[in-house]
């Protein structure tokens, strides 16, 4: 089950904005993330299907630039156990 402040978090992340230079593929990556995010923490549900984080990954990881914003993802998910 997902801490109640992450779950907050999920549903703050509605008012979340997109760089308008970020690639395609990768603002679809991050809006149908952001979501299915969004979802889980309205319906308190204890997780998300891996697929959303294993695209969003694999969008990331095209763009160099973008390396680090990725690892502190990574980060994030290994923190909450969220990814093995």
């Amino acid at each position: 089950m997902l801490p109640k402040e992450v779950k907050k978090d999920l549903v703050r992340m509605k008012g979340l904005r997109i760089n308008p230079n970020t690639p395609e593929d990768l603002t679809i990556a991050i809006k149908t993330f952001i979501q299915q995010a969004i979802i889980v923490g309205e319906y308190e549900l204890d997780s998300m299907p891996g697929q959303y984080v294993d695209n969003l990954l694999l969008a990331f990881a095209k763009y160099p630039q973008y390396h680090d914003i990725m690892n502190e993802l990574l980060k994030i998910l290994n923190e909450y156990e969220m990814i093995d």
